[in-house]
């Protein structure tokens, strides 16, 4: 099975981008950008054998079909403030 960097921003082919987190069972989770800042739920899983699957249904897809934007998301924020620009336009740091 093809290796998928932890964090890294990847592309579906109908354009769809999601986070990457590997899960200890083998395969992966796949978050929409915004899902992964604020803790949310993911909209894909992948299997050992790479198929990916959405909440209940398979779909046609595999992680052979994920192309990696060469971009990686930031670390979790309980407060999303990986979004949040450092310093403020408030001019406080």
């Amino acid at each position: 099975m093809l290796s998928l960097r932890e964090r890294g921003i990847y592309a579906l082919p109908d354009g769809s981008e999601f986070v990457i987190h590997a899960v200890f069972r083998g395969g992966y989770l796949l978050y929409s950008r915004e899902a992964w800042e604020f803790f949310g739920a993911y909209a894909y899983e992948s299997n050992v054998a790479g198929q990916i699957r959405s909440t209940e249904r398979a779909t046609h897809w595999t992680i052979e079909d994920l192309t990696d934007t060469s971009r990686t998301a930031r670390s979790r924020s309980r407060s999303g403030a990986a979004q949040k620009p450092s310093g403020g336009s408030d001019g406080q740091r």
